[in-house]
């Protein structure tokens, strides 16, 4: 069976909330992310970021998956992590990640709604492209 993919971006800008990942690109209202016709479960979640650190030298964050797509409830994925060596020193990106799924079951046509969290300290932002892979 094929793998279909569905991608959202955004920007984590505050510690300890959620910030919902809305955007694609040059797309700035895409629509709700529905989980494709003919899937089953969802396979893995690719994940790349980068930090400005505007205001601390590390930071940690995570990705939670919520809505009416995922019928065994949320999901939180994480943890996103990394540091410079001064809060003055600029960006830094993180190497994309593949996190697998086994058994995550998906509901077609119904949306998941993907989030990114700052935990600990607020480094001033996080941005984030989230891509679900589905089968």
């Amino acid at each position: 069976m094929a793998k279909l993919y569905r991608s959202r971006e955004g920007e984590a800008t505050a510690v300890d909330t959620k910030s919902q990942l809305t955007t694609l690109g040059s797309e700035t209202a895409p629509g709700p992310l529905l989980v494709p016709s003919g899937v089953s479960k969802l396979v893995q979640v690719i994940i790349a970021s980068m930090e400005n650190f505007a205001a601390a030298t590390g930071y940690s964050a995570f990705i939670r998956l919520e809505g009416s797509g995922l019928p065994d409830g949320p999901e939180v994925i994480g943890c996103l992590a990394g540091g410079v060596p001064v809060a003055t020193g600029g960006n830094a990106s993180a190497k994309a990640i593949v996190v697998p799924f086994k058994a995550c079951k998906v509901t077609p046509g119904n949306e998941i709604l993907i989030f990114a969290e700052m935990a600990g300290t607020d480094v001033g932002q996080v941005s984030v492209g989230v891509t679900l892979v589905f089968q």
